[in-house]
């Protein structure tokens, strides 16, 4: 650079070089070793950050650790990998029943069930060789006072950086309570509350169990039991009495079974089922339902009442192989309501002959809503004919079903079905209306005076409270005289204690409407309720017709006293279902005024009955 033209002619040019680049170089090097210093200051204080900040998030995570280790509701404990207990949390010393300041055991194992501990001490190896997923299995876990704490035990492998095992990581969820819950559920849902018996869902379970399985169907038998007058405990000691003598009940079967292979329920209300499954020493049908009634009859005393039960017993001995359950309670529970009509205290097998026809029956019942729904009911008529001379007294209004499957159902029929369902009622009223608004309409179309309408009523609507307000209603509706209007009243409905048809029957005296004793020569009270009543007239009772037909034995005798009983009281007796010309001369024979049946004029359609008044 001094050989350089613009440089020519200085002499100090070398040295002035020399300075200017010592000064550059010395410029750069601080300049560098500045820039150095500040990387490394920053490389530093990156350095120390990042110290700082893993620092502060191992203590953050060793806080939230400590936080869930410590207030976890699960149990959970660390251990080495030879089970040595190195920490466990509160919840797990709650768990065991321990105290809190100690550790709960010294070794992992000592926690476990003795039956659960060879299992899980082979379950952690596995868990430690093959690196599996953690493993979660209710298990039982043993308490410091030696009971069972059920719990849902988990189990995982901590490592280290570098995948070397460390450490065991145990928890324990106590589930004890809820297993306890779900089996007071499972019991609650299968057996009853208030006896401790297996209930009826339960007790089907069974049955068709010991109907499907591999024992034979004959060795099955099945009891219902349907307590005597346990209302009347009910209604007159309390239900509290009542209880206590189920429970009482409950008792007393079990230990009456209690040595044969046999599941006592209790179904609804005061009824219990028995399923033995016999053996050859089972005792006989007879001797277990005697047995039964004999214990059941033993007076328990609850404060200061000495109370007992008696009864009926149906019993179902070797059911069809083919039986499913529900049918085979079903008759049973048949059964039973035929045995009750007879009495208390009763038993008896099950007829399947008997029980079809009462099945029979109970569906008419239940169709029996639709069937008036539907028009399938209808009225017909038939006469009551003078003995002397055949004129025609009155006109009965009869009830007849069209059944599209059984056919034409009489008026007899019609009311047994009635009998078994809750519209004798409302029928009853919709016969009087539709009878009535009938006569009505053959006054209107016949001149001279027409015999009278004769309605039976119904035990259930002669005790109506309502009945008299109906009957004038209906008469003021249809523009009827009380004097055109028979009722019958049936005498039971007449010897009942309430009164209540007794007093209909004054009202509808006094109204100016005659009153027919009807089903009359049954009932020990008929004479008495002849006496003590005001009535028009009385009508013998089908079943008396029917049997003075069919026999001349004392019955027929007592009849030929009966009938001029009443005469002499001044009652006219009518006598209906005489078919035969030999009844009509029997009846007529004991100078009976009325008679009603086939022989003298058959029920007919309101059409066909207008000849009845030509």
């Amino acid at each position: 650079m001094p050989h350089l033209p613009e440089l020519d002619g200085r002499g100090d040019t070398a040295d002035r070089l020399v300075r200017l680049f010592s000064s550059m170089a010395r410029g750069f090097s601080e300049g560098l070793r500045r820039k150095l210093y500040d990387e490394q200051e920053d490389l530093t204080r990156a350095l120390v950050q990042a110290r700082e900040n893993a620092e502060r998030a191992l203590s953050d995570s060793e806080a939230r650790f400590e936080e869930i280790f410590t207030k976890s509701s699960t149990g959970m404990a660390i251990s080495d990998l030879e089970g040595t207990l190195i920490r466990s949390n509160r919840a797990l010393t709650k768990i065991l029943g321990r105290d809190r300041e100690k550790v709960p055991t010294a070794r992992l194992e000592d926690m476990f069930h003795p039956e659960d501990a060879t299992y899980l001490k082979m379950r952690y190896q596995v868990l430690l060789d093959d690196d599996t997923i953690p493993f979660r299995e209710r298990r039982r876990l043993v308490r410091e006072d030696g009971e069972e704490a059920l719990v849902f035990l988990s189990a995982s492998v901590l490592r280290d950086p570098d995948g070397t095992a460390r450490y065991f990581v145990t928890s324990a969820e106590d589930v004890s309570d809820k297993y306890l819950l779900e089996d007071q559920l499972h019991f609650q849902a299968t057996h009853d509350a208030l006896t401790g018996l297996v209930n009826r869902p339960r007790f089907i379970g069974r049955l068709e169990e010991a109907l499907r399985g591999r024992q034979s169907h004959d060795d099955v038998t099945v009891f219902h039991l349907d307590l005597d007058g346990f209302r009347a405990i009910n209604n007159g000691l309390g239900r509290e009495v009542g209880d206590r003598l189920l429970q009482t009940v409950a008792a007393r079967l079990r230990d009456v079974f209690g040595s044969e292979k046999a599941m006592v329920a209790r179904f609804d209300g005061d009824e219990f089922g028995i399923l033995v499954e016999n053996t050859s020493d089972t005792p006989s049908v007879e001797n277990l339902a005697a047995r039964i009634n004999e214990d059941l009859a033993e007076p328990v005393y609850l404060g200061d009442q000495g109370v007992a039960a008696t009864a009926s017993i149906a019993v179902m001995h070797r059911p069809p192989r083919d039986s499913l359950p529900a049918n085979v309670l079903r008759a049973t529970d048949i059964t039973l309501q035929r045995l009750k009509t007879t009495g208390r205290r009763q038993w008896g097998m099950v007829d399947l002959e008997a029980n079809e026809r009462d099945r029979a029956r109970f569906s008419l019942a239940s169709s029996l809503p639709g069937a008036w729904e539907n028009g399938e009911l209808e009225l017909e008529y038939q006469p009551l004919v003078a003995v002397n001379g055949r004129a025609v007294d009155a006109v009965q209004a009869l009830l007849r079903w069209d059944h599209p499957e059984h056919g034409r159902l009489d008026h007899e029929r019609c009311q047994e079905i009635l009998a078994e369902t809750g519209l004798a009622l409302p029928i009853g009223r919709w016969l009087l209306t539709r009878a009535c608004e009938q006569l009505r309409s053959w006054a209107d179309r016949f001149d001279g005076g027409l015999p009278r309408l004769y309605v039976e009523l119904s035990r259930e609507v002669a005790a109506d409270p309502d009945l008299v307000s109906s009957v004038q209603e209906v008469l003021t509706e249809a523009g009827l005289g009380a004097d055109q209007l028979w009722l019958g009243m049936p005498v039971q409905a007449l010897c009942m204690n309430d009164g209540l048809a007794e007093d209909n029957l004054e009202v509808l005296g006094d109204l100016g409407i005659s009153v027919v004793l009807y089903n009359f020569g049954t009932t020990r009270g008929d004479l008495a309720c002849l006496e003590d009543l005001s009535v028009a007239a009385v009508k013998m009772s089908a079943a008396v017709v029917a049997r003075v037909a069919r026999e001349t034995s004392l019955f027929a005798r007592s009849i030929r006293q009966l009938v001029p009983l009443v005469r002499e009281a001044g009652t006219p007796v009518i006598v209906g279902h005489v078919d035969t010309a030999a009844q009509f001369e029997w009846w007529a024979g004991l100078d009976v005024e009325t008679v009603q049946g086939d022989f003298t004029g058959a029920a007919s359609s309101s059409q066909d009955a207008e000849h009845f008044f030509v």
